[in-house]
């Protein structure tokens, strides 16, 4: 062999040597690495039901995208003179809409059965409203879950023996929430102002200030129980100046997670204290009844 020939031999086999080696790194190369999920107020890492908690209202809002609806029952009964017994149902639909953004339309209907010193006071009532929620705060990130509300409806009534009149009411909520333990205790806090005009024009004003505050428990997978102290008062105007009376309630609630989509709730809440202005007793029967029902049926798709 000529020394020429040597030298190319040489050359070649450092070649090959140099590939050999190149293919072998190959798979022991590492991707980037991979960035952690980004944290919002609208991602959780433990979602809390939001109807937990009776008539309290958690924080959580509809992922953006998902749809659900719920067909909710609400009773009212019990009153300072004669009687009446109201019952209520809402068929609400609810979307979300942006990240952090729910919206809610709904419609409603009610029956009310009353007398007054033997006379018949009975009202039937419909109407319509949305419900826009937006997440200000998560829990994973502040520690605490924080939503505002704005709700505005409209509602038209027929009372017995009168004639029809309009009653526009807006909310305006604070939905906030806590983890006090993880997959089993739960705290919310609820705070509402509702601005009320009744017609026919001149309309009427009246408000309603509420404060809310309820425990949750897990006691199985999926079932929640609940108690819950809330506390209102009536103003004859749109702020705080003129009050007609005050009440505060309390009772217990449970949730069922029935199915993945199909969740069922109800809650019960007795006026245990209160006063109407101008009005003997221990208790507002005036201006809120005496015992409240609330059953509520919902469905996400």
């Amino acid at each position: 062999m000529t020394s020429q020939a040597t030298a190319l031999s040489f050359v070649a086999l450092l070649l090959a040597s140099a590939t050999v080696a190149s293919a072998a790194d190959l798979p022991s190369r590492k991707g980037a690495p991979v960035a952690p999920p980004v944290l919002s107020a609208c991602s959780e890492s433990e979602g809390i039901p939001t109807d937990a908690f009776g008539f309290t209202t958690g924080s959580d809002v509809a992922d953006k995208g998902s749809f659900g609806t719920s067909l909710t029952y609400g009773g009212a009964y019990g009153t300072r003179t004669g009687s009446s017994n109201g019952h209520g149902l809402q068929l609400q639909g609810s979307y979300g809409l942006l990240p952090c953004l729910e919206v809610g339309p709904y419609l409603l209907g009610g029956y009310t059965n009353a007398s007054l010193g033997g006379v018949s006071a009975d009202s039937t009532s419909y109407g319509a409203g949305v419900e826009m929620k937006y997440r200000l705060l998560g829990r994973d990130l502040h520690g605490l879950g924080l939503t505002v509300v704005l709700d505005p409806s409209v509602n038209r009534t027929d009372p017995d023996g009168a004639g029809r009149f309009t009653t526009y009411n807006t909310g305006i909520r604070l939905f906030a929430d806590k983890t006090l333990v993880p997959g089993k205790l739960y705290a919310a806090l609820n705070l509402s102002h509702d601005m009320t005009w009744t017609g026919p024009d001149p309309y009427g004003r009246s408000s309603t200030f509420t404060v809310g505050g309820s425990l949750a428990w897990q006691a199985l997978d999926g079932v929640y129980l609940s108690g819950e102290v809330r506390h209102q008062r009536r103003y004859t105007d749109l702020g705080f100046g003129n009050e007609a009376g005050y009440a505060t309630f309390a009772g217990p609630g449970i949730y069922w997670q029935a199915s993945k989509q199909l969740a069922i709730s109800a809650a019960y809440n007795v006026q245990v204290a209160g006063k109407a202005k101008g009005q003997p007793g221990d208790l507002d029967l005036t201006n809120f009844s005496q015992h409240l029902v609330k059953v509520k049926a919902a469905y996400s798709f």
